[in-house]
Formats: structure tokens, sequence, C-alpha cells
């Protein structure tokens, strides 16, 4: 009697699931095929997991004062590849390069950013050597 209780009690669990988001689904949540470039200033870096965040300072068409947030990898991953919490400091101008947010917000997923020397740092997709 026991096994049927717990399938009984499990039963909208199982089918629920298969409607419920995977967390790493970007597919969704930001446009992959249409990356775009913002100018600005870096207002603060979060390092932290599961995933960093850059917030930027970018003027919007109204000339309104925008703060994207920008996602990146987690901080192993970035760490491993060289970069740390002080490879981009508040106050620094910079060009990003980013997947906007599906949902038109002012978010977006990162490619890369570009530094005032044209160095490319947090590049998406960059191997470890």
């Amino acid at each position: 009697m026991r096994p049927l209780f717990i399938l009984i009690a499990l039963l909208p669990v199982l089918l629920l699931s298969e409607k419920l988001p995977a967390h790493h689904g970007r597919g969704d949540r930001y446009d992959m095929d249409s990356p775009i470039k913002l100018e600005g200033t870096v207002k603060e870096v979060f390092w932290r997991n599961p995933h960093i965040a850059i917030l930027v300072d970018v003027i919007g068409e109204d000339r309104e004062v925008v703060t994207w947030i920008i996602e990146h990898s987690n901080v192993h991953t970035l760490a491993r590849m060289g970069y740390h919490r002080n490879t981009l400091r508040p106050g620094q101008e910079v060009t990003a390069v980013v997947n906007p947010s599906t949902s038109g917000d002012a978010s977006g997923l990162c490619e890369k950013f570009i530094l005032t020397d044209d160095s490319e740092v947090f590049v998406r997709g960059a191997t470890v050597d």
C-alpha cells in the first residue's frame, strides 16, 4: 500500500516537471541571433555564482541613463579563463556586445566587452589554455 501512496503523491510532480523551464535555457530568455553593442560606463560588478552580473550605465535614446544588467558565466569558469573581479571596474568606459533580453528589458547575455584600447575581455566561448 505504501508504494502506491508514494506514486500517487509524486504523480503531480512528474506530470508538471516536463513543463518546467531548465535553468540554463537561454534560447527563450535572450535573442541569440541579434547581438547588440552598448557603449557605457561600468557601474558595478557582482562577482558571484551562479552567474556574474555586470551593471553598465548606457545613455538611452531619450538621453536618460539606463542601467543594463549583463549576465555571464560562473566565477569558476571565468577565473580559469584568467578573469577576476577587477577585470572590469566601476567608472571604466566599455563597449558591451550582448544578446539582448527577449522581454525588452535592459538586460543581456555577454558576448564580450571591448575596452578603450580595443582589447577584448570576458569573451564568451573563448577556450582556456
